[in-house]
């Protein structure tokens, strides 16, 4: 059985189109969706100051799309991930979100499962 999740994964990851590299760029784990978010937003806005303003303008736009961030804290508080990708070129950066799923088990099942392992 699954619970709520108590934590997110966040984070920043990097490729170009035509390499076979993965740069990660950072990643964070937090108690909330809200702070999640936040942290990618953050780590967005890192990633735009670097970028040419043609490619940095929609990085900003998701930056301050209030309509948006709302949707994706919906998709987390439906225990799915969330991504959002940056495209410069030929390179590509990721940032994501997912839900860390919690798997508990009832009491009577570890009995059982404790029985059937000593039988």
């Amino acid at each position: 059985m699954s619970a709520p999740s108590a934590s997110f994964d966040a984070d920043c990851v990097a490729y170009t189109v035509s390499g076979r590299s993965l740069y990660g760029l950072g990643r964070c784990r937090s108690n909330s969706a809200w702070l999640a978010m936040a942290w990618l937003v953050r780590r967005a806005g890192h990633i735009a100051e670097q970028l040419d303003p043609p490619a940095a303008a929609p990085v900003r736009a998701w930056m301050s799309d209030g309509w948006e961030h709302a949707r994706a804290l919906l998709r987390l508080g439906r225990q799915e991930t969330y991504t959002y990708m940056i495209c410069d070129g030929g390179v590509r950066y990721v940032l994501v979100v997912t839900p860390v799923v919690l798997v508990r088990r009832a009491a009577d099942q570890v009995d059982q499962e404790a029985t059937c392992a000593a039988a």
